[in-house]
């Protein structure tokens, strides 16, 4: 009887060991991609400017951006994770406002210390301070970034895993500078670098990005990973007309200062490179 017992022990021992074995090389196979991934990114982006009103200003061509930072990656199954992060992103654009197809012209004012001052009749009158004639105006504007995306992978194809991914996009407005050509009262054309117009881009952007790339693995869960997306965004990057303090639109047929309203929405294509552990 006990030696019944005994061979009953060592069976269930035995049948233990194995289902845990099994398990275990179970586990292995089917989470050989860790559940939670992160590493460092950099992207590099052709980014421009669309305004909705060419009467008032019109795109100028398009400016390069940069964006870098931390990428954070959650694993829902074997094909699907949700990834987000933080990074700084530099966008850049620029608008002609001269040769838009209006005749208006528009004007804001600068003081002595080359700040915006907001725009009125007293302002204008001021012996410290400068009225300009806006040409043409570059932005360049810093963000703190986040993503929340889904990405959809591939099983590994020898040493690459392709991807596709799409989801939302938004930005943190942090800084906004702006060089502007301009002319002057008397004609002369003048060029002013890198003025602070913080307050004269909306504080929150918001698109929508899809795009897709490759992984390619070193070893374990290492991998360097390359991407091309495409960005849109829903939301103005200038201040919306009521909120507009220092550019006006000078009005030849009415002979007044007028708010200058017009949209001008972001876009942008990002090439990434990064690595993930």
């Amino acid at each position: 009887m006990k030696k019944m017992k005994k061979i009953l022990v060592l069976a269930t021992v035995l049948f233990g060991l194995n289902t845990i074995t099994n398990a275990q090389v179970s586990v292995t196979e089917d989470n050989n991609i860790k559940n939670f991934r992160f590493g460092l990114k950099g992207d590099l982006s052709i980014d421009w400017l669309s305004p909705d009103n060419d009467k008032k200003f019109e795109s100028n061509g398009v400016g390069i951006g940069y964006d870098w930072g931390l990428q954070l990656e959650f694993r829902l199954n074997k094909t699907l994770s949700f990834v987000s992060g933080l990074s700084l992103k530099n966008s850049s654009g620029s608008l002609n406002y001269f040769s838009a197809s209006s005749a208006d012209s528009t004007f804001y004012i600068l003081d002595k210390d080359e700040e915006f001052v907001p725009f009125d009749t007293a302002a204008a009158n001021v012996a410290t301070n400068t009225v300009y004639f806006l040409q043409s105006r570059k932005y360049s504007i810093n963000y703190v970034n986040i993503p929340l995306m889904l990405k959809m992978k591939t099983n590994e194809i020898g040493y690459l895993t392709y991807f596709g991914q799409f989801g939302a996009n938004i930005g943190i407005k942090t800084k906004a500078r702006v060089s502007d050509e301009s002319k002057l009262v008397n004609g002369n054309v003048v060029n002013k670098e890198k003025l602070d117009l913080t307050d004269g881009v909306q504080p929150i952007r918001f698109g929508i990005t899809i795009g897709g790339g490759a992984e390619y693995n070193f070893s374990g869960s290492t991998s360097m990973f390359f991407g091309l997306q495409y960005n849109h965004y829903f939301t103005n990057t200038l201040t919306s007309e009521k909120n507009e303090k220092y550019l006006r639109k000078f009005d030849s047929t009415e002979g007044t200062f007028d708010n200058v309203g017009a949209k001008a929405m972001p876009g942008s294509v990002s090439l990434t490179v990064g690595i993930l552990f």
